[in-house]
């Protein structure tokens, strides 16, 4: 085990809860150069995840971050194997900037019994489709979904909340005066809509 690579990881900031346990743990299987080779199923596993996506995803998005290089290893018989991943969690390096979470400086009067649920990349990436299904202007998923995951999950529900007022109220409008998905988010226009009400009338369309 790396001390110096656990004690980086559980500095980086902008890390969503399962995310930065997947990076501790890259770093308390690293060893003094910084490698180290767990399985994706072995991490899930220590996670409590059902399938491996979400780890693939989470190291990935690491190796895009500079975070890690991964090394793509096959066996004897020329079969892909678990691969060998080099940390690159120096002393006295940063968050990347882009990394910092999102959050809100005021407290919002909207408040729901979700909002403290702790969610795994599994839970992350199903609260991201059911505000995608929602917002009435379907451009750029890619970025959108990348604009979402940047806010810390306790504030999932109450963007796809204010996003069902924002739908329901643009139900008539004509899309291209709609702003794009990734817009919507970066600058926060939900905070427009969270203490609105929706309509019952059309709730259930909206619903997804």
């Amino acid at each position: 085990m790396s001390i110096e690579c656990l004690n980086q990881a559980l500095k980086i900031k902008g890390l969503t809860p399962t995310k930065k346990f997947i990076l501790v743990i890259l770093g308390n299987y690293a060893d003094e150069k910084g490698t180290c080779y767990p399985s994706y199923r072995h991490i899930a596993d220590i996670i409590g995840l059902k399938d491996t996506k979400g780890v693939q995803r989470a190291i990935k998005e690491f190796e895009e971050k500079g975070y890690l290089s991964i090394q793509h290893r096959v066996n004897d018989k020329g079969a892909y194997t678990s691969n060998r991943y080099h940390l690159n969690l120096a002393i006295g390096s940063e968050t990347p900037r882009g990394d910092e979470t999102l959050r809100e400086g005021v407290q919002l009067p909207y408040n729901t019994k979700d909002d403290n649920k702790t969610l795994t990349i599994n839970d992350e990436v199903i609260a991201f489709n059911e505000f995608w299904e929602i917002y009435p202007r379907k451009i750029g998923k890619f970025q959108a979904q990348k604009s979402f995951l940047k806010y810390d999950e306790k504030h999932y529900s109450k963007i796809i909340y204010a996003t069902k007022v924002f739908a329901q109220e643009n139900i008539n409008t004509e899309e291209k005066f709609i702003p794009h998905p990734t817009t919507y988010l970066n600058q926060q226009r939900y905070l427009d809509y969270v203490d609105k009400p929706i309509k019952k009338k059309t709730l259930n369309n909206l619903a997804g």
